[in-house]
């Protein structure tokens, strides 16, 4: 059998050869001169002699395909009303042929009515993407991505390094439409130099599964693409910088970047104890101990990223990166609860220490054997370690202003863990050579992860309210979790009728199945309590451990998710809609292998929801975008495990295995348009998001001990809203550039206190102007900004509050004609309605001196202050459902530091001055030390 099985695919790979041979193909697409694809344009096959062959129309991508074609010559006439036709010549001999894209330039006349001279358009705004011009900001020969983004109007980086825009959180950055480090978009915003960015795309985006098989899953994402200036894809270049400051602050990164015929290698590393963390720690996702994400952190990292090989049929890409993380927390938050007419307090102080070194690998595979198979093999693995130690000291107090004592609890905790990884996608696609627009396709994808973490916990609480009496408890707790997950997604969609009608009928199927594995081992130190009426405390036993089987579980879980889709899709010149059905069934089922009570039987549960996208686009500069679809979300393991977590015996946590997966309805509507004779971008923006089943916390709170327990619930009611409007034009005077961004949003959640339903409803409207000036070698820019936030509560009054922040920066640059560089950025920041101690008034005073040397100003000498006033402070404010919060944490304070910097290529001789690469330069967007706002301009670009 396995001989006939042998032959049988010989035979059939030897078909498959034969007819690719017969019959060859010619595919490409027609696009402008933006490089974006024209829907509907006419391409015509000619013979050598220019007798027609064939005709036919591109589809909504702009491509187009000639299947059938014998050897020979050929020629390939593109054309559009409105643009000039343009020809290509094919020399078809025994391969399949992709041609580069087909440029149509528009008339002589049509341009006559849009060319503008003498203006550098600074944002474009064209369907999904909102285009920036790199060139219209500022930046030196020392800056990084992430100081370029933080100038963009709507694009925001927190001091974490996370980035926003449009209010959509960034998951990706591309680097010339290839995937850069995955799924860490910090590892490009914090490496790769401003000096080899030609725009900075802003894209809106369906799945990498959706766009390779055409039919939509239902799964969005916003990335950033960086498009490599032309002048840099042929050579070596990078960057090496060293520092030193005081406070013994240091500084060293560099990255090596090597392009050649679309292919691109790129190594970087970076080491300082300047809250330049160049990569994502993910460790508090695997790690329940991880202390937290603000303070002071050490860091090295060292990373490979490279994409090779044929672009038409073969390519690799991948990641290689190891990285160690210390980082030291200080946190000081006040807590304010409202619970059955009483009010209370909890001020805590917290010193945490996190430690992390992790190592993770992925790869990316695409083949494409020919134009209508397409094969993609995505393998990732990572290994990481944490080692945690977390002290804290909570005050509980109850009345009006706390001046009632209720307890005062220490807690410390220590852990080390460690964690494996791996998993592998792969995605088939088949386009039916006989039958166009028919399409077929099959994704598997398989993930596995095992984290093991042993934890030591020590508590030590005193009750007031109880004569002062003390409870002690010392416990270790052995964490083992993993889990597997296998999903696969089948596809298919078929043309009704002519394919040049443009309908569609797509239909596909997708299966998840996941097993969940959780030990907990829990085991106690005996505590000896003195005997009544015999003063003393109380003695913990460390020589012995006594297992707790009343807070251990070894707990499994098993979840299957299915969305079934089915829609029809229309496909115009000017229009692209999608309408459909999903229907999402999942299963969920939990045993415990300590328990048996604490079981739950399988169950049902069954989702459905219409889908729709519809896209129309009014012309080149102009579109409007609709999208409704439905999503399903499994709760955690920890929000499932049924036993309490005491390692904290005043904040108590017990999982609900009972809980149903939510589903979300999410709304989205975007309408943008660029006008091309006044250079005038403008973006109009909303979205809405309504969870069923939403997975809420359910707060039980002791006010005699000030201690709390924390259940799960599945609540309906919980939802939110968001609309935005961005504009940007220049004056009159073109070296004159506004910009506005305006935006609200609303956040309606639930919650219980003591069993009394909270609803939770935020308000919070943002604005934010800016106007530039910007001559050769002098820039100076003025961005006011002010948000105000209303919270009110249904049960808890006593927790509405209004909250103002406002403030600006104003950044200034200069290359003065001796060729010294300076630059100057101050930021203003004020809070108002925070608690006591918490409004906040600080200007925040950056500056530096700096001067390109050698002949082509490839070292550069600087000098840096990083809040040189010595004000910067961090704090926060929160409102939730069952208690508002405000919290302050350290930082970085006032430090001076000397850099020095060299910049090399291999682009030829003639170098550009001042700024590395290509143009007049400086040290321009400093990084700070890793707090908002970051530096201001640099060196015009």
């Amino acid at each position: 059998m396995v001989h006939s099985l042998r032959r049988c695919i010989i035979t059939a790979v030897a078909l498959i050869t034969f007819c690719a041979a017969y019959a060859l193909d010619i595919r490409g697409i027609v696009a402008d001169i933006d490089g974006e694809p024209m829907i509907a344009a006419t391409v015509r096959l000619l013979k050598a002699d220019s007798t027609f062959v064939k005709g036919t129309k591109t589809d909504v991508n702009g491509g187009f395909v000639f299947t059938g074609l014998k050897r020979g010559k050929y020629i390939v006439e593109g054309s559009y009303l409105g643009y000039r036709n343009t020809y290509r010549d094919v020399n078809l001999t025994s391969s399949n042929i992709k041609l580069d894209p087909i440029t149509l330039e528009e008339s002589s006349i049509a341009l006559k009515e849009v060319t503008v001279t003498g203006v550098r358009t600074e944002i474009k705004v064209k369907e999904d993407t909102v285009e920036y011009n790199a060139g219209s900001y500022k930046t030196g020969p020392n800056a990084v991505a992430e100081d370029l983004l933080k100038r963009l109007p709507g694009v925001e980086v927190d001091s974490e390094g996370g980035i926003t825009a449009n209010g959509k959180t960034v998951t990706k950055i591309l680097l010339d439409g290839k995937e850069f480090f995955a799924d860490d978009p910090k590892v490009a915003s914090k490496n790769l130099p401003v000096e080899m960015i030609e725009t900075v795309q802003v894209v809106d985006r369906k799945s990498d599964l959706a766009r390779l098989t055409g039919v939509d899953d239902g799964e969005e994402e916003t990335v950033i693409n960086l498009t490599v200036k032309k002048n840099m894809k042929n050579g070596w270049f990078g960057t090496i910088e060293a520092g030193y400051g005081t406070d013994d602050h240091y500084l060293g990164q560099f990255n090596v970047n090597r392009f050649w015929n679309d292919n691109q290698f790129t190594l970087l590393g970076n080491f300082n104890n300047v809250n330049q963390l160049g990569f994502t720690d993910s460790n508090g996702n695997r790690f329940r101990r991880f202390g937290g994400t603000q303070g002071v952190t050490t860091s090295q990292a060292l990373g490979l990223n490279f994409n090779v090989g044929n672009k038409e049929i073969f390519r690799v890409g991948g990641n290689l990166m190891y990285s160690h993380s210390d980082r030291d927390v200080r946190r000081h938050q006040e807590r304010r609860y409202e619970i059955d007419d009483s009010v209370s307090f909890a001020n805590t102080s917290r010193y945490s220490r996190d430690k992390g070194d992790n190592f993770r690998a992925d790869f990316r595979i695409e083949w494409k054997p020919d134009s209508f198979n397409t094969l993609e093999i995505r393998p990732q693995f990572s290994y990481n370690i944490n080692d945690s130690w977390i002290a804290d000291s909570t005050l509980n107090s109850s009345g009006m202003r706390g001046e009632r004592l209720v307890s005062r609890g220490f807690n410390e905790s220590g852990s080390r863990g460690h964690s494996i990884e791996f998993g592998t996608r792969i995605i088939y696609n088949h386009n039916f050579r006989k039958r166009r627009g028919r399409s077929f396709s099959v994704s598997v994808n398989y993930n596995h992860s095992n984290v093991n973490e042993t934890e030591n916990s020590y508590s030590r609480n005193i009750f007031y309210l109880f004569n002062d009496s003390i409870d002690l408890y010392d416990q270790v707790n052995r964490n083992h979790t993993w889990s597997d997950n296998v999903s696969g997604r089948v596809s298919f969609t078929e043309p009704l009728g002519n394919v040049a009608n443009g309908r569609f009928l797509t239909i596909s199927y997708n299966a998840s199945y996941r097993w969940n594995n959780a030990d907990k081992m829990v085991y106690d130190h005996p505590v000896t309590y003195p005997q009544p009426g015999i003063t003393g405390d109380p003695v913990i036993d460390f020589a012995n451990e006594v297992f707790n089987s009343d807070l251990s579980n070894r707990f499994r879980n098993d979840n299957f998710t299915q969305n079934a889709r089915i829609g029809i899709r229309q496909v115009t010149k000017a229009m692209n809609l999608e309408v459909g059905m999903s229907f999402v069934p999942t299963m969920s089922k939990s045993i415990d292998l300590i328990n048996e009570e604490r079981n739950i039987p399988e169950r049902w549960v069954m989702n459905y929801a219409p889908f729709v996208n519809y896209r129309h686009r009014f012309n080149k500069t102009r579109s409007l975008y609709l999208r409704y679809n439905g999503r399903s979300s499994q709760p955690s393991l920890t929000q499932l495990q049924p036993v309490p977590d005491m390692s904290d015996p005043l904040n108590i946590v017990v999982g609900n295995p009972d809980l149903k997966p939510s589903f979300s309805h999410n709304m989205n509507f975007r309408f943008q348009d660029f006008n091309t004779e006044h250079q005038r971008s403008i973006m109009l923006m909303a979205m809405f998001n309504l969870t069923q089943n939403s997975i809420i916390s359910n707060l039980v709170r002791n006010t005699q001990t000030a201690g709390q327990t924390t259940y799960y619930a599945n609540v309906n009611g919980v939802w939110n809203a968001m609309v935005m409007n961005m504009i940007s034009m220049p004056l009159r005077n073109k070296f004159w550039q506004i910009s506005n961004h305006i935006s609200a949003n609303y956040n309606r959640n639930v919650g219980f206190n003591n069993g009394n339903r909270n609803v939770n409803g935020t308000l919070r409207a943002s604005e934010s102007f800016g106007i530039a000036f910007r001559p050769d070698n002098l820039e100076f820019e003025l961005r006011p900004r002010y948000s105000i936030q209303y919270s009110r509560n249904s049960f808890s009054k006593s927790n509405d509050n209004t909250t103002h922040t406002f403030g600006g920066s104003f950044s200034a640059y200069y290359n003065t004609p001796i060729g010294i560089i300076l630059q100057s950025d101050i930021n203003y920041s004020a809070n108002r309605g925070y608690g006591e101690g918490f409004d906040l008034n600080q200007w925040i005073w950056n500056a530096s001196i700096s001067y390109p040397m050698l002949r082509d100003k490839s070292l550069t000498l600087s000098v840096k202050g990083y809040d040189m006033l010595n004000q910067r402070s961090t704090v926060s404010h929160t409102n939730g459902a069952n208690y508002i919060e405000d919290a302050s944490f350290n930082g970085l304070s006032r430090y001076f530091m000397a850099t020095v910097s060299w910049k090399f290529n291999t682009f030829g001789k003639n170098r550009p001055t001042g700024r590395g690469f290509d143009g007049p330069g400086g040290p321009g967007g400093y990084r700070g030390p890793g707090g908002p706002g970051g530096f201001g301009p640099g060196p015009r670009r």
